[in-house]
């Protein structure tokens, strides 16, 4: 038995013992915290589950999926990166761009939306928001898995402003922009010859790895940078994080749009990020948002505190 079979049958245990708290469970395994308040019997889309999805068909959910290639395609795609690929499920939608709604059109139809590490690869985060709404039921969950800048390569790139928001909602384009790409290029790093790392679980190791500068090295030279300007004018999309997050500026942009009246949903449950990541739900309401000068406040300087870099 390998390292890694053992370190499945010992998750499976854990998973399975009597003895150890639900609530202890959720913590320690990310699928369990994605599949906290949802059930098999319950209709569900998945976005983008490539060769990991949350809610497998395998295991008797009522999910359908949306992905950038079918079966087939993704098992080409994916066939020496090392992945199972008998992971990969059928497609039932093939993304090329646009509406997700559009692609779909089915109304009020789902219970719940899963979608991870895909929401930052958007270039229209409204309309994201706006294409889930229409296709869940009223009171339904869209649950989302965003990379925390903190912790990946986005570490020294300035978190997505309500302005980005706007400009990508108010003229929506499926391309990077040129200042998107540029700005990309120069500023992603490695930290130790790594794209991503766990954030450490005690605060005062976490402040002094994100604070020790020769952790750190960009990843692309000014040449790199020149040709993804070159790409972009030529009409090519790149595929880049287009927005960047931490908790706190996630939750700030979602209070901002409700204010606005540019989104029905509303943050019910965030988790808080483990490993390199942070795991939120959204709830589609028809509850109108309350203007609150002090948490907004206290968003801001959380956002802020979050987003500083040494």
């Amino acid at each position: 038995m390998t390292k890694q079979d053992r370190y499945k049958k010992f998750k499976t245990s854990i998973k399975n013992s009597r003895y150890v708290p639900r609530v202890l469970k959720v913590y320690l395994f990310r699928e369990m915290r994605f599949l906290d308040g949802i059930s098999r019997e319950q209709k569900g889309l998945e976005i983008g589950p490539s060769h990991h999805p949350v809610v497998p068909k395998r295991n008797g959910y009522c999910v359908e999926t949306v992905d950038w290639l079918d079966q087939e395609g993704l098992r080409e795609h994916y066939k020496n990166d090392g992945v199972d690929l008998e992971a990969i499920e059928p497609v039932d939608y093939v993304w090329k761009g646009g509406s997700y709604y559009e692609l779909i059109q089915k109304s009020n139809y789902y219970d719940y939306i899963i979608a991870s590490h895909m929401i930052e690869h958007t270039t229209n985060f409204v309309g994201f928001l706006q294409d889930c709404s229409k296709l869940l039921k009223e009171e339904g969950l869209l649950r989302l898995a965003v990379p925390d800048k903190r912790y990946c390569f986005d570490h020294y790139r300035y978190t997505t402003s309500l302005a980005e928001i706007l400009n990508n909602a108010y003229t929506p384009n499926h391309l990077q922009s040129v200042g998107n790409v540029a700005e990309y290029y120069m500023n992603v790093v490695s930290r130790k010859g790594r794209i991503s790392w766990n954030k450490p679980i005690f605060s005062i190791l976490d402040f002094a790895m994100r604070h020790q500068k020769t952790n750190y090295k960009y990843l692309h030279d000014k040449t790199i940078v020149m040709d993804g300007i070159r790409r972009v004018c030529a009409g090519e999309y790149i595929d880049i994080h287009h927005y960047v997050f931490t908790p706190a500026s996630f939750a700030l942009l979602i209070y901002d749009l409700r204010i606005l009246e540019m989104i029905d949903m509303k943050i019910v449950h965030m988790w808080n990020t483990r490993r390199n990541e942070f795991i939120v739900t959204l709830q589609k309401t028809h509850e109108k948002a309350q203007e609150n000068l002090s948490y907004r406040q206290r968003l801001m300087r959380l956002r802020d505190k979050q987003n500083r870099i040494s």
